[in-house]
């Protein structure tokens, strides 16, 4: 049995029937008993689950496949939102591919950066997968993605250490001026 997802005419049809291939013409249709799956009909919970179980149940099936750990660490990240478990599959994929999927690893620097603020590791994430996939747009734009968004965070934590660095050097006092006693104190004009 093969596991495929392909996309036909801008939609994705995943298929889990009998047969294992590709089903449909591209104009929905799916999702009925066939055992696919059809973005195009706007999948429900029920059918994130028996999607979520079919990808298990592959898996244990084929432990070391590559693309199918790959494909299952996607959908957990983007349809589940199971971010935790998608960067165990993510780790998973790498370990069976050799760390020579660009997608893969830089959906797995996405995922380290995102749940751990670990910039070292995601850039090593990102560095490899631009050495393998050079001319491959998706890596390049999750690079670009996740050095504006170190960008950012090292911007944002310089100023609060800019700031705490001027509040614990400068106490301001009061100034100290000659004036004649008797005055009264001046008052702001309104």
């Amino acid at each position: 049995m093969k596991v495929c997802i392909e996309a036909v005419d801008e939609e994705t049809m995943v298929c889990a029937g009998s047969g294992g291939g590709i089903r449909g013409s591209g104009s929905g249709g799916g999702g009925g008993g066939d055992g696919c799956w059809d973005s195009s009909n706007g999948p429900n919970g029920s059918d994130h689950e028996s999607m979520d179980v079919y990808y298990q149940n592959t898996i244990k099936a084929y432990p070391n496949d590559a693309l199918l750990l790959a494909n299952y660490a996607k959908f957990l990240k983007e349809v589940r939102g199971d971010v935790v478990k998608a960067e165990e599959f993510c780790e998973r994929a790498i370990l069976a591919n050799g760390s020579d999927d660009g997608n893969v690893l830089s959906m797995y620097g996405n995922l380290i950066w995102n749940n751990h603020k670990d910039s070292n590791r995601a850039q090593t994430c990102f560095d490899q997968a631009i050495q393998s996939s050079p001319d491959d747009c998706y890596v390049l734009a999750s690079y670009a993605h996740f050095l504006w968004d170190a960008g950012e965070e090292d911007d944002e934590q310089e100023t609060k250490q800019n700031e705490l660095q001027f509040d614990s050097s400068q106490t301001c006092k009061q100034p100290q001026h000659n004036l004649p006693q008797g005055l009264p104190p001046l008052a702001a004009s309104s």
